[in-house]
């Protein structure tokens, strides 16, 4: 077979009497200096599995986000089911019958699963949020991969979470179903579970667009192959007329002579020198692991996913914790220091390229040298063109397939950025070489390229460790494998009998507990899911607040008068109120600087008419308009125009500042005393305000999470990208926060305009940094997603008590700032400290 040559489309004419399940006609897509896909058309038949393959780069997932309604093509017609996509959308798509797993999963991680089901196959089909749970461990069980649906996605490993995705896109029992790279994740057995429920999907009737770069699987699994090449069609085949051979032949546009390069035993590289010695090493899932590697040799780590090899590997990296003795190049190194083995001369290529491997938002030349700066490095100043100059030669030498070095690395294909971190890799000149599924989601052109690179550091001197969960990689290019079952090295395959066939044996005998296994690790993950739940800190900084003023109460009985209790509670009603406000914000991943002189220029504003003098309706009603306008302005410049919320924010306080200021320069104008009598209103010791602000703190903890409005909130803060993709409407609902936000704001500025009875904004301002202060302390991520309006009641109570109980305690007004901080730092240490847990 030639070069450059396309096999004849033998394949049976389309089914004219029923429209394709799936059309692409002239599909067209440019991006900046990049043409991706030029005239492409596709069509899938109800009831057959189309392969989609390519290399990387080709255009797959383009095409594939254009059929799923995420990206709107620039030329050409989309068709799902016999119907047109008119507006590009996912909602759209899925309302036509198509459903997609991405190749990374569209997850939303400080969500459980039951939350992520719900919203991705809608909120009907799992019989309301209240029963999404137990529909979602009903779908998940037949995986037997021990994922608890009331977990946190952020918990779950990255093979749960890809089969979280499959069963997502299942649920919806599509009529066009895209399965991107679905198997990279998963093992063997996994993969057979998926394939027959393929089957039995495409004998009702369901197309199914399958991509992979797994050419024996798409052999398996498909009935048709198109095949793409630099963003066209190169050709569709019969499946079974086309050989593995051939398919990679037409993907990567060359003939491909050996796919991989001899081994050191065969090319004499392997040494004597024992570079790598490893002595009774054991973690968290493994135990008094021993085992050499010398100078030029590839070492394999096999077995079936789940039985410590990981954290072997991750452990000699420094990046989990371990016991026990290694050595390399003859001197013995600390565990569990990343920099100090990288100092020894281990060096880590992470399974994970998006997560552990790349900084995305840096330029490729960044990436390249990440690892050696200090080489191009005088007097802390970076060389910019040396770094440029290095970057863009071992990109040449790679194939590195990227517009220029100064590209950001995120716009790169797959297998590019795997070039990358590979290249990074070579300019740090390993001892020691630890590679973890180094050819995970890279096409076949690419695995080729990556093969000699890491046979070549062999050759070089240093020693590999390779874990791979493909047997014909670790055949190809390991001298020894060692197969790991239930955190022990159980035997060791070496020369002849290192073949794919032997791995798969020795790895599925050896093993033979590991479904009790799963369930202890359900237990126990659902045990910590539990602890790091979003109600947790709510519990303690409430039985804080309780211990706090049984010490108080003790040292003086005083604290314990009608008068203080009702003190302590009404100046804590408007700090519950504002942290609620702050919240709601920063649930979705923004914050408002502008909630304290918000709340004093509604003061301001309500001395002019809440008087006994004045229309109190109508300074009520200038103070919401006020604060619908505030919450209004500041989403729309967040959500809508893409300012960044502590700029827009912080102009809305400069803003809002000086207006109060030019309105009352002097505290004036006396707040009505009728108003302010109601607003004093009390049940026994207890204000009704507070009352209220407790009320409403209910209200909307049950809204955050009984609700479509709430789950969308955290959703959205939690990863906003992903929340696109599954439909949220991202800008309404951070539009609708900040508007929230104001109105709660409002409640607050009544209480504060019945406690200083006067029209002054200045006590107002401090809100901002007590908001925070609340938030924070409350456990909410400052990055979206994740918190608790009830953690917030109780970070308001324990902060005003704190306040409150220094002069019972005869301490100075300093205190009152010192024990709060002391208290957030200790909470953040401790919330550190269970978020480490999550891999154990």
């Amino acid at each position: 077979m030639t070069t450059n040559q396309v096999l004849p489309d033998s394949s049976p004419a389309p089914d004219v009497r029923a429209p394709a399940a799936l059309l692409l006609t002239g599909i067209g897509r440019s991006f900046p200096g990049v043409r991706a896909l030029d005239d492409v058309n596709l069509d899938v038949r109800p009831g057959e599995v189309h392969a989609l393959v390519g290399e990387n780069g080709a255009g797959k997932s383009t095409l594939m986000a254009i059929a799923s309604g995420a990206l709107a093509p620039d030329e050409g017609t989309v068709s799902i089911g016999g119907g047109r996509l008119e507006e590009p959308s996912p909602d759209a798509a899925r309302a036509l019958g198509l459903g997609i797993v991405r190749q990374y999963p569209a997850l939303l991680p400080e969500l459980t699963v039951a939350e992520n089901l719900a919203i991705g196959v809608g909120y009907d089909r799992v019989g309301g949020i209240g029963s999404a749970v137990a529909w979602s461990q009903a779908a998940l069980d037949p995986w037997q991969m021990a994922i608890d649906a009331s977990a946190k996605v952020s918990d779950l490993t990255v093979e749960q979470r890809f089969v979280v995705e499959i069963a997502k896109a299942l649920a919806l029992e599509p009529s066009v179903l895209i399965l991107d790279e679905p198997t990279e994740h998963l093992s063997l057995e996994e993969v057979e579970r998926l394939f027959a429920r393929v089957r039995d999907l495409v004998k009702g009737g369901t197309a199914i667009v399958y991509i992979s770069h797994r050419i024996p699987e798409v052999k398996q699994i498909a009935d048709r192959i198109t095949v793409l090449r630099d963003g066209r069609t190169r050709g569709t085949f019969p499946c079974q007329d086309v050989t593995e051979e051939q398919i990679i032949e037409l993907v990567v546009g060359r003939a491909l002579e050996t796919v991989f390069p001899p081994k050191g035993s065969e090319a004499g590289s392997i040494g004597q020198h024992e570079q790598l010695v490893v002595r009774d090493v054991s973690g968290a899932d493994f135990r008094d692991v021993s085992f050499t590697v010398r100078a030029g040799e590839i070492v394999g780590l096999a077995g079936v996913q789940g039985n410590g090899q990981s954290g072997i590997i991750r452990a000699l990296a420094g990046l989990e914790k371990a016991s026990g003795e290694v050595a390399v190049d003859g001197a013995r190194v600390r565990l569990g220091s990343p920099a100090v083995l990288h100092d020894a001369g281990v060096v880590y290529v992470p399974a994970d390229r998006h997560e552990e491997g790349l900084f995305l938002p840096l330029s490729v030349a960044a990436n390249t040298v990440m690892s050696t700066l200090d080489s191009f490095s005088v007097a802390g100043l970076v060389q910019e063109r040396r770094v440029r100059t290095v970057a863009a030669a071992e990109a040449a030498e790679l194939g590195t397939k990227t517009p220029s070095v100064d590209t950001p690395v995120r716009s790169l294909s797959g297998g590019n950025q795997q070039k990358v971190v590979m290249a990074r890799t070579l300019l740090s000149e390993p001892r020691v070489l630890l590679a973890e599924e180094p050819t995970q989601g890279v096409d076949a052109g690419a695995r080729v390229d990556i093969y000699r690179i890491i046979r070549d550091v062999a050759a070089s001197g240093a020693a590999v460790v390779l874990l791979s969960s493909d047997g014909v990689e670790l055949e190809g290019l390991c001298d020894r494998v060692l197969i790991v079952s239930r955190g022990t090295v159980v035997k060791e395959l070496e020369g002849a009998e290192v073949t794919e066939a032997a791995i798969a044996r020795a790895a599925l005998t050896s093993t033979t507990m590991r479904g009790r296994e799963h369930t202890a690790t359900r237990e126990k993950g659902a045990w910590l899911s539990r602890l790091r739940s979003d109600h947790t800190p709510a519990g303690v900084l409430a039985a804080v607040f309780l211990a706090m003023a049984l010490v108080v109460g003790v040292t003086n009985a005083t604290y314990f008068s009608a008068f203080n209790l009702n003190n302590l509670l009404f100046m804590a009603a408007p700090l519950i109120l504002v942290g609620a406000a702050q919240h709601t914000v920063v649930l979705t991943g923004g914050i408002d600087l502008s909630v304290g002189p918000l709340t004093g220029m509604l003061v301001v504003v309500a001395s002019y008419q809440v008087t006994d003098t004045g229309n109190v309706g109508l300074g009520i009603l200038l103070m919401v308009l006020l604060a619908l306008v505030v919450g209004l302005t500041n989403g729309l410049l967040v959500a809508r125009l893409g300012v960044d919320s502590v700029v827009a924010t912080l102009a809305m306080f400069m803003a809002l500042q000086g207006g109060f200021l030019t309105l009352r320069g002097v505290p004036d104008g006396l707040i009505s005393t009728s108003v302010s009598d109601q607003l004093n209103l009390r049940v026994g010791f207890v204000p009704v305000v507070t009352i209220v602000a407790l009320v409403v703190v209910v209200v909307l903890e049950l809204a955050l999470r009984r609700t479509r409005w709430g789950l969308e909130v955290r959703a959205v803060g939690s990863m906003r990208d992903n929340a696109e993709k599954l439909g949220i409407r991202v800008v309404r609902r951070q539009v609708g926060a900040y508007v929230l936000c104001a109105l709660l704001a409002f409640l607050a500025a009544l209480v504060v305009m019945a406690q200083i009875g006067i029209g002054d904004g200045r006590p107002g301002l401090s809100y901002t940094l007590s908001s925070i202060t609340v938030v924070v302390l409350a456990g909410a991520s400052v990055f979206g997603g994740r918190g608790s309006y009830l953690g917030v009641a109780a970070a308001a109570l324990l902060v005003q008590q704190l306040l409150n109980a220094s002069p019972f305690l005869g301490l100075s007004q300093a205190w009152s700032y010192w024990l709060p901080g002391l208290i957030i730092l200790t909470a953040a240490v401790v919330y550190a400290a269970l978020q480490r847990t999550r891999k154990a």
